[in-house]
């Protein structure tokens, strides 16, 4: 049937629904009023819908295993809910939280990197190393929620880069499209950070000479063994970078919710991301692929693999219905 809104598809019942997003103003939001919208219409009058704001890390997910939301929404989509189902590195102090599921995974293909000015006469983390070299880097807030900076904390152990001991500092501010541009004004001469697809990252190397420290194997491997953390690159040519260079992968929005969901709730929230996914790709297609926020297009085919958390049953039962795994 098509209901009042003119949205097609049956109405179901009426619901008391809140989501977890981001500050406010990114893509979190986008994507948690893209689902509030639609399931508002296909749900009885009376039905109410909540969006509140996060970091995306550990708040979100402390929102969604403490029953105050419904549906998180966080990234890397692999580490971030098996870190939090496991009780382990960033949430070992949490405990275990085994009733995560996910309805899937929104793409965007991003990356955790490292980069110096050049004017700092640094070429590697092997130099930064003998001259521990007194850096301002600029990066994300430095508090309990966030997962970046405590991955970052162990990206600099496993290097053997202590930036306070050298004489360096922080500059915090969790945008990327505010702290970056403290490198490009010249208030820092370091950055690591991901969301590479924000144009102020273009803007930074299109103005400011920089160079993009590769990670080195034997950091990746235990970074990897240690706490799951997934090696990538940044590809030639990828903010002017020179060659391949080696970094963590940040890749990937998983949709999470709790294993109390009603099946037939989850599988109409997982129908809206597969049947209305073009209003939201239509949100970033004036900008190729590449650079979009959003790494469209969204292929229902392989959307429901890889998230660090087992699929609801009622997401599992929609994308087998419509044939989506095969």
């Amino acid at each position: 049937m098509v209901n009042q809104k003119g949205s097609a598809g049956s109405i179901g019942p009426r619901v008391d629904f809140k989501i977890m997003a981001d500050w406010g103003n990114a893509n979190f939001h986008a994507i948690a009023g893209w689902i509030a919208a639609h399931l508002r219409w296909q749900s009885q009058p009376g039905s109410t819908f909540w969006i509140k704001t996060g970091t995306g890390y550990g708040d979100n997910i402390e929102g969604l295993t403490s029953k105050e939301v419904d549906l998180t929404i966080t990234t890397p989509y692999n580490v971030s809910p098996e870190w939090a189902i496991a009780g382990s590195n960033f949430f070992k102090d949490k405990g275990p939280a085994p009733a995560i599921r996910s309805l899937g995974w929104l793409p965007q293909n991003d990356r955790l990197v490292f980069a110096v000015r050049e004017d700092t006469g640094i070429t590697s983390f092997k130099d930064l190393r003998e001259r521990k070299y007194p850096l301002k880097i600029a990066s994300g807030f430095r508090t309990k929620d966030n997962l970046m900076m405590w991955a970052i904390d162990r990206v600099f152990e496993e290097h053997g880069v202590e930036v306070e001991a050298w004489g360096g500092e922080w500059l915090e501010h969790d945008f990327p499209r505010i702290s970056v541009p403290f490198v490009t004004n010249g208030q820092a001469n370091a950055l690591i950070n991901e969301a590479i697809v924000v144009p102020q990252w273009r803007e930074l190397v299109e103005k400011v000479p920089m160079r993009f420290l590769p990670f080195e194997p034997q950091a990746l491997k235990a970074l990897e063994s240690k706490y799951g953390l997934r090696p990538a690159v940044l590809r030639k040519g990828y903010l002017r970078v020179p060659e391949d260079i080696p970094c963590l992968d940040w890749s990937n929005w998983a949709i999470l919710v709790r294993d109390d969901m009603d099946d037939e709730l989850a599988y109409r929230v997982t129908s809206i991301m597969v049947e209305q996914r073009a209003e939201l790709e239509g949100r970033y297609r004036h900008l190729p692929s590449e650079i979009a926020p959003l790494t469209y297009p969204i292929d229902p085919n392989v959307m429901w693999k890889g998230v660090g958390a087992p699929l609801h049953p009622g997401a599992e039962r929609y994308y087998r219905e419509k044939g989506y795994m095969k």
